[in-house]
């Protein structure tokens, strides 16, 4: 059997060497051991994220079924390429992405969406094996979209804080003329309890405007009077509504009575190349290149094997400390040691649990280098210090830290969070944030008036600005503050009983 592998390496390696798109498409059927053999023993690990069986596949492999999931069905094959370039370039940057759960990339929209792949997707990513977009020579973080709908989107309008210099806004008019606006009617009812869900207080829900537009023409944010917070990003609206209803964020909005009537162009983030554009362009003849270069004009096609495979800087393995049952991460170079990380959060614990009243459980920290990666990994905002999850602390770098609050206090400030999380799960957020800020804080303050209203939801989770947060944290505080003064137990702040 290794030989016979050892046989088909050879051949396909050999083959790759020479053929072009063009003779790929001329051969008979693409198989996943042609695809296996040029993955050159690169695996990717697909789980899910509710649990389950986790599977390696070849990156070949995978890029031809991810393409299966994600492409156009009928695409001419350069678009299906160009796509395969970029479903390459992502899978490899984002390696890793799932590490705490044991696996690479899930197999859901979270990640990349696989399907069995047949012989078009198993040719294309044949055709373009290798291939993948560079900056400063290493993989470029790239995203792709269903469709534009005539003009990209920047990658920082719909993730706060990403730092892309290299993506930018391309027009990409000349292959939508012919689109269909879509449409969406919604009464002002049906909004609010949309927006409710979302963790918006208030109501009723008297309007809502457009309150800003971006470059590519989408809408940055909207005014929704009578709710809390009474202004919303489109992104947040999108996902409040529903991102197969409110298709993307490149519409108006229309009024009459009762009834708000939204039309839109486009499917999805808008974010990097287009696939139905992509498609278009293919059709009437551009190149997989001309195709790679409209969408990502300030990227290169390079082969891998002049390519660094470590975009982004990989922390050492982590420093377990079994006696105290912290586990920390620190980056290569960091100014912040290991040890240093360890003893501000063993500390932070045994503080914290004298004080709260809880057992010393197991605690993970794991600083991060650079604030993509941060916000990489916790899905939060540039101005978030820092994220719980589970038994698990992410940290800003220690540089932003240091601007900010300081290492020390950031760290006790989430182990609070952590500490009360599972008697608070249940509870508004802001008795959850409220209370951490408060016991973690030298300085506890003083029981405020009744005037003071509590944050809903999203004004803590939902915040358009670093202000906006702040503001709604400060309240949160001291909503905790006047509860706690109430009912003596902090585990009761918050309890409908």
């Amino acid at each position: 059997m290794l030989v016979r592998f050892l046989l088909i390496l050879a051949i396909a390696a050999a083959c790759f060497e020479t053929w072009r798109p063009a003779e790929v498409a001329a051969q008979s059927e693409v198989t996943e051991e042609q695809l296996e053999a040029v993955s050159v023993g690169r695996m990717v690990a697909i789980g899910s994220p509710n649990g389950g069986r986790i599977t390696r596949i070849p990156l070949e492999v995978y890029v031809a079924r991810v393409l299966a999931g994600e492409g156009e069905p009928n695409a001419p094959d350069a678009a299906r390429q160009a796509l395969a370039v970029a479903i390459r370039t992502y899978t490899l940057v984002q390696m890793g992405r799932h590490r705490r759960e044991g696996f690479d990339l899930c197999d859901t929209v979270h990640c990349q969406v696989l399907r069995a792949a047949n012989d078009n997707s198993r040719r294309a990513a044949l055709a373009t094996a290798h291939r993948v977009l560079t900056v400063n020579g290493a993989p470029a973080e790239v995203f792709y979209s269903a469709s534009c709908g005539g003009r990209s989107e920047g990658a920082a309008q719909v993730w706060p804080g990403a730092n892309f210099p290299y993506m930018q806004v391309v027009r990409d008019d000349d292959v939508h003329e012919e689109d269909v606006p879509w449409t969406l009617e919604l009464t002002l009812d049906e909004l609010r309890s949309a927006l409710s869900r979302a963790g918006f207080g208030g109501g009723p829900l008297r309007s809502i405007e457009i309150d800003g537009v971006n470059q590519s023409s989408r809408v940055e944010r909207l005014r929704v009077p009578g709710m809390r917070p009474n202004e919303i990003s489109g992104p947040a609206f999108r996902d409040a509504l529903g991102t197969t209803r409110v298709r993307s964020t490149a519409f108006t909005l229309s009024r009459q009575g009762k009834v708000v009537r939204f039309t839109g162009r486009g499917y999805g983030h808008g974010v990097g190349m287009c696939v139905i554009g992509a498609g278009r362009r293919a059709r009437r003849g551009e190149s997989l290149e001309a195709i790679l270069t409209q969408y990502y004009p300030n990227l290169r096609l390079t082969d891998l094997a002049t390519a660094s495979v470590s975009p982004k800087p990989v922390p050492p393995p982590p420093i377990a400390v079994s006696a105290s049952g912290v586990v920390v991460s620190v980056p290569r170079d960091s100014k912040v040691s290991a040890r240093e990380l360890e003893r501000m959060t063993v500390n932070a614990r045994e503080s914290l649990t004298r004080t709260l009243g809880t057992p010393a459980v197991p605690v993970t920290v794991e600083l991060h280098d650079t604030l993509d990666q941060f916000r990489l990994e916790v899905r939060r905002p540039w101005w978030v210090s820092a994220a719980v999850t589970g038994s698990t602390i992410d940290l800003a770098p220690a540089a932003l830290l240091a601007q900010r609050e300081g290492v020390e206090a950031t760290v006790r400030t989430a182990m609070a969070e952590l500490l009360m999380s599972a008697t608070l799960a249940d509870r508004p957020t802001w008795v959850r944030v409220g209370g951490a800020r408060y016991f973690a804080s030298a300085s506890r303050p003083e029981t405020p008036s009744s005037n003071v209203s509590c944050p809903a939801d999203a004004e803590l989770t939902l915040a358009l600005s670093a202000v906006a947060q702040r503001e709604a944290e400060s309240r949160a505080v001291k909503c905790f503050a006047r509860a706690l003064a109430k009912t003596g137990d902090w585990k009761a702040v918050g309890s409908r009983q």
